[in-house]
């Protein structure tokens, strides 16, 4: 770790913001603060140099957790990842109105727990830093060529989300349209770079640094929950630990 994370803790439950504390301190992060209460919380972040905050949904008090992401929204550039459990449709759509930057279900495990924090603060990195980057040549790995009704489309495979595979067809998902072409999943796995899509499901491989958010069973990426299988969930997770 090339610095040290700063992390503020949001949890009512004593024994674990406790517990969180010391597994964070354990894997060299900095705790910089913690609080049961959603009004604690936010006067002390406003006043705390934080890099991420780990954020329970139902805290102490009359305001929640989402409450609490909407004034950091509103008035601060800091990434948010929800530890809760709830998991109901009506919850994941505040939750996900305030554009967290990672979601885990409890209980979790400690490596999925800290895989979540490292893709939250490294998507949140590259989306900062993105405008910086200019590219002065068109480098053939970029992009991909497919079969758009009787022409050929060059995409550039930094805008692919994921792609599905529907038997002989893949749907190749990018931010605002998707291409459908005849083809194998794995046989288009070849043309993309192999550190950056990574198969979680049989039907999918995904781009890791769109990921929004880390479920138990799911990955969200572009409004889009895309299922996380067992038989890919310890590969998918140690892909992650590189970024």
């Amino acid at each position: 770790m090339t610095k040290e994370i700063k992390i503020y803790i949001v949890e009512d439950v004593a024994i674990s913001r406790i517990s969180l504390e010391t597994m964070l301190v354990e894997n060299e992060y900095e705790v910089s603060g913690s609080a049961a209460a959603a009004e604690t919380a936010w006067n002390e972040i406003q006043q705390t140099a934080t890099d991420l905050i780990l954020l329970d949904i139902n805290l102490a008090g009359e305001k929640n957790g989402v409450w609490l992401a909407q004034q950091v929204r509103k008035h601060l550039n800091i990434p948010i990842v929800y530890l809760t459990a709830f998991g109901d449709q009506q919850t994941l759509k505040d939750v996900l109105d305030t554009k967290p930057n990672g979601y885990l279900m409890k209980p979790y495990q400690e490596p999925t727990l800290l895989t979540t924090i490292s893709i939250a603060i490294s998507n949140f990195e590259n989306e900062g830093n993105k405008n910086q980057l200019v590219n002065s040549q068109d480098d053939a790995s970029d992009f991909v060529f497919v079969k758009d009704r009787n022409m050929k489309v060059k995409i550039n495979v930094n805008d692919i989300c994921y792609v599905k595979s529907d038997g002989n067809y893949i749907e190749i998902v990018l931010k605002e349209k998707k291409y459908v072409v005849r083809n194998k999943l794995l046989e288009f796995k070849k043309e993309l770079p192999n550190d950056i899509f990574i198969q979680c499901h049989q039907r999918y491989v995904v781009d890791i640094h769109k990921i929004s958010m880390l479920g138990k069973d799911f990955i969200h990426i572009n409004g889009s929950n895309i299922p996380l299988s067992s038989k890919y969930k310890k590969d998918f997770e140690n892909s992650l630990t590189k970024l």
